[in-house]
This record gives structure tokens, sequence and C-alpha cells, in this order.
């Protein structure tokens, strides 16, 4: 378990080592931090520097400030002292979690709430409250989402729409209880209507789209199971015509096209939203993107992720390869080498696009995927992820293909996935050890389980 201590226990142990021991405040500081994490605990939410710039006194102060302004309904300079706030909240996130135990969230809220006419006031208030829950998203409570869909149903402001939906979207990370309760405020039809409003600006639909991709997130450790399938399934079934639509329309603007593809991704959970992207034309679009921005990085790593979910369906799999994605696709794996997350959502891309398809298989042993594949394990060797993607993609290229598969031994694959075994252990052993098996080559399999030889007794006398 975690240990954890206070900001003034922290303090203390600082200032006892400059009074007892003469050390200077920096002394004093590195000395304190060794001893406590020595101690085996968590300082994350420790402000360390806090004896050498009093920067919880200038929190408290912008603090008292709101408050003040609060009460006496003067909000004249108020912007300019939550630019000050914002700015200590963003150095790091013991100050965010200081602030918090403060009454900021709350003195925010209100500020907020007093100020829905004064569009400077809700800006800059809007900024600060993001800093605030960046990394920090449990001091949401039910009277902030209320405000947060009466700014959006009411303000339109495009710029202060905008302050919003990052702060919606920095409450749903990491944090299932927040995402199911704004969700549960209707938030998706607030969202449509951006999406399919006609003058809606590109930099408006990515934070939107990235709101929708934050509610489908299963990313809270403390919850066994979310809602994440869910959500995703009641957003795609109505807004995957909508945001495959907006895909022409923005295809000249990489920003947009991207965050439309990777949200497209993370919707489409069924089978049949698979099927509904392809006919409206997903596919061809992804294509076209990977023709068009050979060089980008981002784009060609959106579009592999896309490609891979819509992979999902098996007819939609096998149109993405006999539309001639898997030279593609070996093209920018080679081509961007030096992205690793381009390199391991290609090398996924093949391993989902092979799977139980020893057609599609042979369609990337015919465009040089094996070379590929090992030369990436090999430029990538400490990397479990693009080793785990590389395992899997021979194994489902080789498992159905058994006179082809030669190809990886002869450009030694053995050795690679050997070295990579002995390197990373139990982390890939079973994928390792399935490629290999898949491959005809010698594997030393684990039998996990083996009964005692005892009969069994079926309870028939």
């Amino acid at each position: 378990m975690v240990r954890v201590i206070s900001q003034e226990t922290y303090d203390e142990v600082v200032h006892e080592n400059m009074e007892q021991f003469s050390m200077t405040p920096e002394e004093a500081i590195e000395d304190a931090v060794k001893q406590l994490e020595a101690q085996g605990i968590d300082l994350s939410n420790i402000i360390k520097d806090l004896i050498l710039n009093d920067d919880n006194e200038l929190i408290t102060s912008c603090l008292n400030q709101i408050n003040i302004a609060i009460e006496d309904q003067n909000y004249g300079n108020i912007h300019h002292t939550l630019d000050k706030l914002r700015i200590q909240l963003d150095k790091d996130i013991a100050r965010r979690v200081y602030a918090g135990r403060n009454g900021a969230y709350n003195s925010l809220i209100k500020l907020m709430k007093a100020c829905l006419n004064n569009g400077t006031v809700i800006k800059a208030a809007l900024k600060t409250i993001t800093s605030l829950m960046t990394g920090n998203p449990d001091l949401l409570n039910d009277e902030g989402i209320a405000l947060q869909i009466q700014i959006l149903d009411n303000y339109p402001d495009i710029p202060t729409l905008q302050c919003l939906l990052r702060w919606i979207r920095e409450c749903c990370i990491k944090h299932e209880n927040n995402r199911q309760n704004i969700f549960n405020a209707d938030i998706f039809n607030k969202l449509k209507k951006i999406l399919i409003r006609d003058n809606a600006s590109g930099p408006e639909l990515r934070d939107a789209c990235a709101v929708i991709r934050a509610l489908v997130l299963d990313d809270d450790i403390r919850h066994e199971y979310g809602k994440a399938h869910e959500h995703a399934s009641i957003i795609a079934k109505g807004a995957l015509n909508v945001l495959t639509g907006l895909m022409p329309r923005y295809k000249k603007d990489k920003g947009v096209v991207g965050d439309l593809m990777i949200t497209l991704a993370a919707l489409i959970v069924r089978n049949e939203f698979c099927q509904e992207v392809e006919d409206a034309g997903g596919l061809k679009f992804v294509i076209d993107v990977m023709i068009d921005y050979p060089d980008s990085e981002k784009l060609n790593w959106q579009a592999l992720k896309l490609l891979k979910a819509l992979a999902g369906n098996d007819n939609v799999k096998s149109h993405i390869v006999t539309s001639g994605c898997g030279p593609l696709i070996v093209s920018v794996i080679s081509r961007l080498k030096e992205s690793e997350c381009v390199v391991t959502a290609g090398l996924a891309c093949i391993s989902a696009l092979t799977l139980r398809c020893p057609s599609n298989a042979g369609v990337f042993y015919d465009c040089g995927a094996p070379l590929i594949i090992i030369d990436a394990m090999k430029a990538y060797s400490k990397s479990v992820n693009v080793l785990k993607q590389a395992a899997w993609a021979i194994r489902n290229m080789s498992v159905r293909n058994k006179a082809e598969c030669s190809e990886f031994i002869t450009h030694g694959v053995e050795d690679v996935l050997t070295s990579a075994l002995q390197q990373h252990g139990s982390k890939l052993e079973s994928d390792i050890k399935a490629a290999l098996r898949d491959l005809g080559l010698k594997v030393e399999l684990k039998e996990e389980w083996t009964g005692k030889g005892t009969s069994l007794n079926n309870g028939i006398n």
C-alpha cells in the first residue's frame, strides 16, 4: 500500500534539517526527499520546494481575493487573480492538491455561478479550474456538472465553449464516476449539436471529439467494471454517420481529420459499427489520408488505429486488404520506422487483419511484411509493446500459412524471438512462445495445470 504524508509533516522534516543540522534550504529539501522516499513514502502530492518560494502563500492569497470578490460582488480585476492562480496550479500536482484542500474548487464554482454574464471572468475561471483538476478530478461534484451543462447550453462564445470542453474532458480522465455522471447529464446530445452545426470551427470540433473519447475511456483502476463499452455504443449509434460525414468536409485540416479518425476508432466497438463506417466511405477516406499525407507521423498513426478498429468486422477486414491497404501499411511502418507509436500501430494492424484470415496473411507475405516485422523487433528490442504486437502478427501470419512462414525463419526470426524472450521474460513469454510454436520452431511450453490422476466421483451411488 502506498504511504503518504501531509504537506505540514513534510515541511516539518525540512525545517528540522535546517534547524538541527544547519543545512541550507536546498540541502534540507534534498535530504528530506531522500529520507522519505527511502521509507517508501509517495511525495507526488507534496510541494517539495515550498520553503524556497512560498507558493502556498501566493495560492492562499489568490483564493482569498476570489472569495472577497464574490462577497463584495466586485469582479473588475479578478481575471488577473485567476491568471496568477493558474500559473501556480500548472507547476505540479502538489500545488493543485494543496489548492483543492484549501477550497479552490468551491470558490471557482461560486465565482462562475455569480459571473455567468461576464465572459472575461468565465473564460479565465474555466481555464483555472481546468488547471486545478488536471490529474486531480476527484473534486467534481453534482453542482459542477450542472454548471457545465448550463454553460454548454447557454454560452454562444466559441473560445469559452472550448475552455469548457477542456474542463469536461479533464474531469473524465481516470475517473469512472465522473464519466458516468457527466454522461448521464445528457452531455452527448449537447456535443452532437456542436458536431452538426454548419458553422462549427475546426478547433471546436476537435475539443468536442476529445470529450467523446474521454467518455469512452476505461482507465480508472479503482473500478473493476466501467461503462466504456456502453457509452461507446450509445454515442456510436447517434454520431458515426455525423463524424464520417465530417471527414470530407475537413479533409484539408490535418488536425480535424486526425481527431475524427481516432474518435471513430474509439467508438466502433461492435461489428455493425465497423460496417456502418465503411458504408459511409470511411475506409476510402482513411486510404486517401495515408496516400495524401505519407510523411505525417501523427495522421498515419491515427489512420492505422482506425484501420485496426475497422478490422473487427470480418467483411470489412477483407475489404481493407483487397482495397490495397496491405502494401500501404507495410510502407508506413518502413517509412516512419523512427516512430515507435507508428510501428506499434502498424504491427497491431497487421495482427488484426491477418487474424483467422490466411488470404490476408498471404498478401502481407507478398508485400514483404516478414522482413519489416523482424527489422522492427530488432530496432525496438527494449519495447514490450512493439515486441508483443510483432509476436502476434507473426503468429497470425504463420498459424494457417505453414508454407509461407518459412520466410520469417529465413530472415532469422528465431534468434530475434529468443533474444526478446531472454530480455523480457514473463512479460512476453506466452506471446513469444506462441509465435515460435506456430512457426514450427523448437519451444519449451509449460504445462500450467495438471490433474492429480485421481478418479472423479460423480456423486452417483
